[in-house]
């Protein structure tokens, strides 16, 4: 069975109605990620850090304090290049489960690895988004906030909402609880298949 990495990922935006710099795109300002072995489902690895933003620091200002995330923090921070060299030592392709809630995470590391130009090291393959897998699971028609997934699923959790490590470890103990009730990654990627399949099949058709 693949390893699972679950991954959370802060990163800026930019919400005002006027003065979006060229060609501004959402940078990554901390990371949080935490390994599970696939059989065992224990830790073999973490990663926590804050992450500087390279090409639009003026504009990360209102994310840090959404996140919570002071200057003194962001001095501690690393290098966009080294945050991808430590996700790629405790990512193999095709071995592991890159596992975040919702599809922002993989989007904000790609497009990252572009604007940086170096190479992205998880396969987009290997991503699982668990949000969409809660919900097909679920049989929902809307996708459900992780917070209130984890309340459903009565799991234990522990730190502080938007703080990257206590929300990919959250995340962690989620899906930890989903596979002690049956679901598996290949009960998703089966079901995620046929819910593709009848949302192109209604588009074809106008419906």
């Amino acid at each position: 069975m693949k390893d699972f990495l679950l991954v959370d990922f802060e990163f800026t935006t930019y919400t005002k109605p006027v003065g979006r710099p060229r060609g501004f795109f959402s940078e990554i300002i901390e990371i949080g990620a935490v390994k599970l072995t696939g059989a065992e489902l224990k830790e073999d690895g973490k990663i926590q850090n804050f992450v500087k933003p390279h090409f639009y620091p003026k504009q990360a200002k209102d994310s840090m304090d959404f996140c919570m995330i002071t200057e003194k923090d962001m001095k501690k921070g690393i290098e966009y290049p080294e945050m991808v060299a430590k996700l790629a030592e405790i990512y193999e392709a095709g071995q592991t489960y890159f596992v975040a809630w919702g599809t922002e995470d993989y989007k904000v590391l790609n497009t990252g690895c572009e604007r940086h130009k170096i190479e992205n090291p998880v396969q987009y393959e290997d991503y699982l988004d668990l949000a969409e897998a809660y919900k097909l699971w679920k049989g929902d028609e809307l996708t459900t906030g992780l917070k209130r997934a984890t309340e459903e699923q009565e799991v234990d959790t522990a730190g502080l909402w938007h703080t990257a490590y206590d929300d990919a470890a959250n995340t962690g103990k989620l899906l930890v609880r989903m596979l002690e009730k049956g679901w598996t990654p290949e009960f998703y990627f089966e079901q995620k298949a046929a819910y593709d399949a009848e949302k192109a099949e209604r588009r074809l058709h106008g419906r």
